[in-house]
């Protein structure tokens, strides 16, 4: 077995079998969260598609992978909001991967703006990006995740989904509406007698990029994510293998029985 770096303790170990034969296809995976997802699932057996606009970076996160696990991971251009590079992307990563059986619908986008600040066109932008890409993906995704069962889809929500902020509107609103597409989306495949389940996750702040706007706001740098971390129980920013481990499970068959469940990787702070 080659070996794998653990992605907290750094220490080198056997490559894992948690999703052993899986075959993973994962939006957003030039960096952040995408790219830690991509990281973690190879380690533990996966073959995995990192699909982004950002082509360049796909490409080295792909390319960082098959180093450590020779030819796990594939890198693909995808507009989330093109329905024809779903349709392009899903059909050469099934083909390449032969088959789909997890999808993660983790692409997305932040966005500050009040109900009197916000304009129509970012509005539609979150929307388009952060929701209706879930929608246009996992339709399409569909006939090769029951080729493909048990299979899972991993949609990544947001605490901002569930905790509102009168400067968050449009985020507010898109993460709420994953939460909820997801239940519907769960609901529908397990009475139709599909073993494909559908879960998701939701992160408080965690280091990637998406959350630099938000930092700089409090200062920028490690003063930035001091004022962050204060509204967190746990008093830290979360880190992007904090999200990884949860999405692992969810792809594993160790969740086989997980469905239309939310998954709150958030230090406590929605239980305040």
């Amino acid at each position: 077995m080659a070996g794998a770096q653990d992605a907290r303790t750094g220490k080198t170990r056997l490559r894992g079998t948690r999703v052993q034969g899986k075959k993973v296809f994962i939006t957003g995976g030039a960096q952040g969260l995408g790219a830690c997802f991509g990281r973690m699932l190879a380690d533990e057996g996966a073959q995995v598609a990192l699909t982004d606009v950002n082509l360049d970076g796909a490409e080295a996160t792909a390319a960082a992978i098959n180093e450590k696990h020779p030819g796990a991971a594939i890198a693909l251009k995808h507009d989330v909001v093109s329905k024809d590079d779903w349709s392009r992307a899903l059909e050469e990563a099934a083909r390449r991967m032969d088959g789909i059986s997890v999808l993660i619908n983790n692409a997305g986008v932040g966005s500050f703006g009040t109900i009197e600040t916000e304009t129509w066109e970012n509005w539609r932008r979150v929307q388009d990006i952060d929701v209706d890409s879930i929608f246009i993906g996992t339709q399409l995704a569909m006939p090769y995740l029951k080729d493909s069962q048990p299979a899972s889809i991993i949609n990544i929500s947001s605490v901002a989904g569930m905790i509102a902020d009168g400067m968050m509107l449009s985020y507010n609103t898109a993460k709420a509406a994953v939460w909820m597409m997801t239940k519907s989306i769960a609901l529908h495949c397990a009475r139709s007698g599909y073993d494909v389940r559908c879960n998701s996750v939701h992160p408080v702040f965690t280091r990637t990029p998406i959350i630099d706007p938000i930092v700089a706001l409090g200062g920028g740098g490690e003063e930035g994510e001091k004022r962050l971390s204060r509204q967190i129980p746990m008093r830290r920013l979360g880190d992007p293998e904090d999200v990884g481990y949860c999405v692992v499970y969810l792809a594993s068959d160790e969740s086989r029985f997980v469905t239309a469940s939310e998954f709150k990787i958030d230090g406590g702070i929605t239980a305040q």
